[in-house]
């Protein structure tokens, strides 16, 4: 990479740090979650092998004792460092180091993503860059915590490698990210290439299919059951409306939380680049809970949107309907960031997927966390580590907000200095 682009990547990675700060909230939003967490406690020893209590999330039965949860084990892997701190900080302590965890796999994705934009692309204007990152919720997954962010962060790593020709290094992060969730496997036709090419991706993915294939006869006695088939929510149901709730639902429709998406379908002149999107929608379109239960948007769909928008990170794609859409995908993600909007989902309806509430979520614009969000915008205590850390202390609530508007101002100082560095660099060359 150039000087001039490294420098501009280093301004990309500071300025998304400064977003991640300014909405940093240092807790847990979905038991799901919380049960990927009590599988990486069972790695320290601390419960039996893969096993969780219960409590979280949905449970299934294997063939050995205790309760196991149909999730990957990468990203229980990935959480160990937080199981680590919990043993000193306790599970709050652990809470607060998952999001840091989480916030830097959103870094990784961002940094990964841009890097690869500018390969194909050359002129990736750092702003406009940003914008498109945050219309593909990937802010929003920056601050709540799911195990979409790592995966697409591990996918985006291996396309970035493939784009450099590196397949085997591709594959071990294609095979990370199939480890972490594996609806990942959706995201193969990235990197279709040549026989030869493929050859080396496929010996990057052989450790990883061969430790799911392990985890999955340890616990269910068959290498190719992964327990989803005990979950009615898993159930394949052929065009029961998953496909038009993910496009266009209130509750869950791309067109009003990523609406830049939309637009993007028709900028796409790289076959590989869109058919994950059409993949995973129409997988988890299939889906009797196609909806991915509580979580920000499609949440289901996330992990392909960064390669679907890529074509718009370049500069002038899209003229000027790009920076109308652009603008108002992002006001549509900052109540998300200011509010729990996991909450409101919550409140607003329950967790199964067939009760009327959580189908009024669903279908009905009153009850839509977008709307719930925007209505609930300002009122009360931000979603914001700040406001937690200062209630805890004893001390207003406002101090610890602008504590930490302060720390995202110095951050996004610095990756405003380096960007204009970065122009300099570009004058003197050309």
């Amino acid at each position: 990479m150039e000087p001039l682009q490294k420098s501009r990547l280093y301004a990309v990675i500071l300025l998304w740090a400064a977003l991640l700060t300014l909405v940093f909230g240092g807790r847990m939003y979905t038991t799901d979650v919380l049960a990927q967490y009590e599988i990486a406690e069972s790695f320290t020893g601390q419960r039996s092998f893969m096993t969780v209590s219960g409590d979280y999330g949905w449970t299934v039965q294997g063939t050995r004792p205790g309760l196991f949860v149909p999730h990957g084990a990468g990203f229980s892997i990935l959480l160990i460092p937080a199981v680590i701190a919990g043993k000193f900080l306790g599970l709050n302590g652990s809470k607060l180091v998952m999001t840091l965890l989480n916030a830097g796999f959103s870094l990784a994705l961002i940094g990964f993503w841009y890097a690869s934009a500018v390969k194909r692309y050359s002129e990736v204007p750092v702003l406009r860059f940003i914008a498109v990152a945050i219309c593909g919720m990937v802010l929003v997954y920056g601050k709540m915590t799911f195990d979409v962010t790592a995966a697409a962060a591990a996918a985006m790593a291996g396309f970035y490698f493939s784009l450099h020709g590196r397949m085997f290094s591709a594959g071990l992060c294609l095979g990370l990210a199939i480890f972490i969730r594996a609806d990942s496997l959706l995201l193969l036709p990235l990197f279709w290439n040549d026989w030869r090419s493929m050859k080396k991706l496929i010996r990057g993915l052989i450790p990883f299919i061969l430790l799911i294939l392990f985890l999955n006869w340890y616990r269910f006695g068959n290498p190719f059951l992964d327990g989803h088939r005990q979950d009615p929510a898993i159930a394949i149901e052929l065009f029961k409306g998953g496909i038009p709730g993910l496009l266009m639902s209130p509750g869950k429709g791309l067109i009003y939380y990523a609406p830049l998406c939309i637009f993007a379908l028709f900028f796409q002149k790289d076959w590989r680049l869109w058919t994950p999107f059409v993949l995973s929608l129409f997988f988890h379109g299939m889906l009797h809970d196609w909806s991915g239960g509580i979580g920000w948007g499609p949440r289901f769909l996330f992990t392909t949107l960064p390669f679907l928008l890529l074509p718009l990170s370049f500069k002038g794609a899209g003229g000027k309907l790009f920076w109308i859409i652009a603008i108002l995908g992002i006001i549509v993600c900052i109540p998300a960031c200011w509010s729990n909007s996991s909450l409101l989902e919550q409140v607003a309806g329950a967790d199964l997927f067939d009760e009327p509430s959580r189908q009024a979520v669903l279908w009905t614009f009153s009850s839509s966390p977008l709307v719930s969000a925007f209505r609930n915008f300002a009122a009360g205590v931000p979603d914001l580590f700040g406001a937690t850390a200062a209630a805890s202390a004893g001390i207003s609530a406002w101090i610890g907000i602008l504590a930490q508007i302060a720390a995202a101002a110095v951050l996004a100082a610095a990756g405003m200095i380096v960007l204009k560095n970065s122009r300099c660099i570009g004058k003197s060359v050309s």
